[in-house]
């Protein structure tokens, strides 16, 4: 089986420049700054670092800008490189750190000690014999059954048909893609309608700091077709309307904590771009360098740096979906990082009966939380091939993005939903959520019970027909309440920064048509997008997003 859909990884101890499995010393470092002390970003001004988008997601969830937002001090930096021959790989708001690459260890001492440096740590050792890529095990067929192909069972399986049937199949919805390369991306017909439509965005490569991703691997061309490939008859991608921005994390020949460093950059790249979604068939417990590895104990949510910052994201209102990992046969056994970060929705693989699949790792993690959340097929799963065709082939890596992109299709359908709410109702349909387990977690989800979780959660005891015009707005909005009996209606419009800036309160109605006029207060609103919350006698009825002009 491809060691990219086993991958595995590993912590590591405090940096040392002795030598490395025979090697003359580390290249790659993890430098860690105390404060963000003197740094020229604010949090009042957070459109000089997050996108609108990026934004807007947050105040749909009731997000607001923090600390970890503002990036790293860029004098903080400037600092590190000054002292020498030193490439600055990558920037981290998140952890306030960089990773930097150098070949003089001895300069180290000197970043170690500069008065803003917290700690620093070695990352990746130099490399000497780098590992082959080796091929997935997989099976070529033809034929299935209908529109779907030879992806129609694991579409099936948890009934990510009827979202499409009802025209919703991830349109609108961004989804980062965190892999080790996406080889002919550009060139295969199974992406030909996604690239027509510019639904494919190449962003960057973590590993070797280019604009250039359709290399490296073919595992992230798999991965991707199972969530946006669109061959009619024979491979129906489970989110095949959604944007897919393409990041390269994974070096495929090796394996150092680097990766992880290469995961977090290009997660704090997808959140302020906006992205609502990110696909991760990636996990790490063992390393190239042993001195480095992980252990079962550190599997608690809050060790490993990728898992830390797998929550950081969710926290950010973005719902990662990550594979559990391959090791269940291994003596490892047990799901790997980021699989065990509290808020990501780690998804575990089953056969086409719907059994668990005998590689798919197992839970709980170490302090005993239930994972996997879920299952998707991931034994015998349908994807694209380097020849145009349809393979079938094995890992967690493969069920992942089929989730995924069924989770894009009901967050379209559910859009003033939050992550967690999405998360939370794919967890409820599943067919073991009553009684989880370490194989299965909840189990297999049922997307159109998913769908109508939120459905009938946003109803009101006694709901109420709205309609809000005119929208965009100048001076005045008007919300219309058609027949119903309802009692204190509460209405607050938030920026996109998250803070309140108007509030209104009606109290009991009875009558058959009630028009409620916000004005002439806001014509004292900024030309902008707003969120509009609505709360019936305290319950959510709606959120809308508004624009004035």
């Amino acid at each position: 089986m491809s060691r990219l859909l086993i991958v595995v990884a590993a912590l590591f101890g405090l940096l040392g420049v002795q030598t490395v499995l025979g090697q003359t010393a580390p290249d790659k470092y993890w430098v860690q700054f105390k404060d963000k002390i003197g740094t020229p970003f604010t949090i009042s001004q957070p459109n000089a670092y997050l996108s609108q988008k990026s934004m807007e997601r947050r105040a749909l969830a009731g997000i607001g800008i923090e600390e970890s937002d503002l990036p790293v001090n860029p004098a903080y930096i400037q600092e590190v490189l000054a002292l020498g021959d030193i490439q600055l790989l990558h920037r981290s708001k998140w952890f306030n750190s960089i990773s930097i690459y150098t070949p003089d260890s001895l300069v180290i001492e000197q970043i170690a000690a500069l008065p803003s440096v917290k700690q620093v740590k070695s990352v990746e050792s130099m490399r000497g014999n780098r590992k082959p890529e080796s091929t997935a095990q997989s099976t070529i067929k033809s034929g299935g059954t209908g529109t779907y192909g030879e992806s129609f069972v694991q579409t099936s399986m948890v009934n990510g048909q009827m979202l499409h049937k009802l025209g919703f199949a991830g349109r609108g919805m961004d989804i980062a893609v965190l892999d080790a390369g996406f080889t002919n991306v550009d060139l295969l017909s199974v992406f030909a309608k996604p690239r027509a439509e510019n639904r494919i965005t190449p962003v960057w490569d973590f590993v070797d700091n280019d604009a250039s991703v359709y290399h490296g691997s073919a595992h992230g061309t798999y991965v991707l077709s199972i969530m946006c490939g669109h061959m009619p008859d024979s491979l129906i991608g489970s989110g095949f309307e959604a944007n897919y921005y393409l990041f390269r994390t994974e070096e495929a020949a090796t394996e150092y904590v680097v990766e992880e460093d290469n995961w977090v950059a290009a997660a704090e790249r997808a959140d302020s771009m906006g992205v609502w979604l990110i696909n991760s068939s990636l996990g790490y417990s063992l390393y190239d360098d042993s001195t480095m590895n992980h252990t079962y104990a550190d599997m608690n949510g809050s060790t490993t740096r990728i898992s830390r910052g797998a929550d950081m994201a969710a926290r950010k209102g973005i719902l990662v979906c990550t594979s559990a990992g391959n090791s269940a046969l291994s003596p490892w056994h047990f799901i790997t990082a980021p699989a065990d970060a509290d808020s990501v929705l780690t998804i575990g693989a089953v056969d086409g009966d719907r059994l668990h699949a005998s590689f798919s790792s197992f839970g709980p993690t170490s302090d005993g939380r239930v994972k996997p959340n879920v299952c998707g097929q991931g034994r015998q799963t349908s994807y694209a091939n380097m020849d145009g065709g349809v393979s079938q082939g094995n890992g967690t890596s493969f069920s992942s993005p089929l989730i995924c992109g069924f989770a894009a299709s009901l967050w379209q359908l559910h859009p003033t939903r939050s992550n967690m709410e999405i998360l939370g109702a794919i967890e409820q349909s599943a067919h073991l959520y009553q009684n989880p387990n370490d194989s299965l977690g909840y189990g297999i989800p049922d997307f159109w019970q998913a769908h109508r979780f939120l459905q009938q959660s946003s109803v009101v005891e006694s709901p109420l027909e709205l309609s809000i015009f005119p929208n965009p707005f100048s001076d005045d909005l008007r919300l219309v309440f058609r027949p119903g009996k309802f009692g204190k209606i509460r209405l607050e419009i938030f920026d996109v920064f998250g803070r309140p800036v108007r509030q209104y309160d009606t109290l009991d109605h009875s009558g058959e048509f009630v028009i409620h006029q916000l004005g002439p207060d806001l014509r004292g609103l900024n030309a902008g997008a707003y969120i509009l919350h609505c709360t019936v006698d305290g319950i959510p009825f709606f959120v809308k997003k508004v624009v004035k002009y």
